[in-house]
């Protein structure tokens, strides 16, 4: 799997970036406030925040879309990876501020890939969009 010379990697936009970190936060506040109780209760939200600094440090070196010669991947989180073939897809649409993405897999069975618009830099959107507009039409 070699990256093309004209590599395209679609980041994750800063707000979905830094979401994690406000829930990491929330939790260490929620986890100093119930640090006066005895209950195991304090110990959770610790374990919460720990999990979604975690989820953060992930999503900082994320990229949803990354285009290679013969294929796309598409990984929006930690978990869901999807490697599809350009020869595999069949469009591409943007409805109501959700990505659908079309495609046919190894089966011959038609996949969608949705995406919010919100989960990509806005000044990144037109460079997806007209990628995968120039894939589809050739």
């Amino acid at each position: 799997m070699t990256k093309t010379d004209t590599e395209l990697g679609i980041e994750l936009s800063s707000k979905a970036k830094n979401k994690p970190l406000v829930f990491a936060l929330f939790m260490i506040g929620l986890c100093l406030i119930s640090l006066q109780d005895t209950y195991i209760a304090a110990v959770m939200p610790l374990g919460c925040a720990i999990l979604f600094f975690g989820l953060y440090a992930f999503n900082k070196k994320l990229n949803i879309f990354i285009f290679f010669e013969t294929h796309f991947v598409f990984q929006p989180g930690v978990i869901g990876k999807t490697t599809v073939p350009y020869s595999a897809l069949k469009s591409f649409a943007v409805e109501k501020k959700v990505i659908v993405i079309t495609y046919e897999n190894s089966d011959g069975k038609e996949k969608k890939i949705r995406c919010l618009v919100s989960q990509i830099e806005s000044k990144q959107f037109p460079l997806l969009e007209s990628t995968l507009k120039d894939i589809i039409n050739n």
